[in-house]
């Protein structure tokens, strides 16, 4: 399992500043932490991320949100 270097603070920050999405905390079905990944409207874009690697993978397809987190290094 791979892990990100990342909080979900700072993933949620560099998507607010880059982006019109961000994130927020939910349970999945086994009442475990997940993440949604949410747009402008506050409607779930795919399904729910299992841990914050997973989203930082997802997120820095943007070249903006990778910059972003690249100074946050």
């Amino acid at each position: 399992m791979n892990v990100s270097p990342f909080t979900f603070d700072q993933l949620n920050s560099a998507l607010l500043d880059c982006s019109s999405y961000h994130l927020t905390k939910e349970q999945n079905e086994d009442g475990e932490l997940a993440y949604a990944l949410r747009d402008g409207c506050g409607d779930q874009d795919g399904d729910l991320f299992e841990d914050l690697f997973d989203i930082q993978d997802y997120i820095t397809n943007n070249e903006q949100v990778a910059d972003y987190l690249a100074s946050e290094v």
